[in-house]
């Protein structure tokens, strides 16, 4: 079966085996929020930008003003509005990021600084998303600065769980060699309920906007916090783990 179509553009059918059995169980295994929520939508959005000359890199880019303008939504909007918009970008964001790593992937347009390039937009968005909550509770509760304080707290901890995580691992490429080698063994209950809290990070646009709905912005505050601090501990225990293996 051909894997193009008119003009030597992917076809749609190329698109979904471009995703590929081992990118979804990846996904499903620490991801499964961002495979719920977000990649099923960036499938039509691949296989569009595939017939344009729109590169991977610039997809990537076009999510920077996106995530700049969260903060701003948050601070501007009307009050009964500005969580609503701060949740419908970060959601267009979420798929976004999908959509350039499998535009890179189906058109064999992929490079080291379009990677680079989106690692560090990605993480940068964590960090104006949690702000952006905390500013939204801080306009609800009326609380001053409070809640920007500790969604800030909890972005650098988000941030610095990231760093020790990848440590751990040793990195990407190790990670993937060892998937390569067959170095995987089956999966226990302990490794289910580990998966399902890595992949709660995915799911926090939608939880803004459900606790948008529901008046429980403060309580998501906390719930950020916790979680970030929770995903330092594991992975901490995880690098230990490894390190003395």
């Amino acid at each position: 079966m051909s894997n193009t179509g008119l003009n030597g553009a992917p076809t749609f059918a190329s698109v979904l085996r471009d995703y590929g059995r081992d990118k979804r169980q990846g996904e499903l295994r620490g991801d499964w929020a961002v495979l719920l929520f977000y990649r099923i939508w960036s499938f039509p959005l691949i296989w569009l930008l595939a017939r344009t000359p729109v590169s991977p890199t610039a997809v990537t880019l076009s999510s920077v003003p996106l995530a700049l303008s969260m903060p701003v939504l948050a601070l501007t909007l009307p009050l009964e509005q500005a969580a609503l918009g701060v949740g419908l970008v970060a959601i267009v964001f979420q798929i976004l990021d999908c959509v350039d790593g499998g535009l890179a992937r189906c058109t064999g347009r992929t490079s080291r600084l379009g990677g680079t390039l989106d690692f560090l937009i990605d993480m940068a968005q964590w960090g104006l998303l949690y702000g952006s909550i905390g500013l939204l509770a801080d306009r609800v509760l009326d609380t001053g600065a409070l809640w920007t304080a500790v969604g800030c707290a909890a972005a650098w901890v988000r941030l610095y769980a990231r760093v020790v995580r990848d440590a751990g691992a040793g990195g990407a490429d190790a990670v993937h060699a060892a998937d390569a080698a067959g170095e995987k063994r089956p999966a226990g209950p302990l490794d289910i309920v580990l998966w399902f809290f890595a992949g709660l990070s995915g799911a926090i646009p939608p939880a803004l906007l459900l606790a948008w709905w529901s008046g429980t912005l403060s309580w998501l505050i906390v719930f950020l916090l916790v979680y970030a601090l929770a995903d330092v501990a594991e992975g901490l225990v995880e690098t230990l783990a490894r390190r003395d293996g």
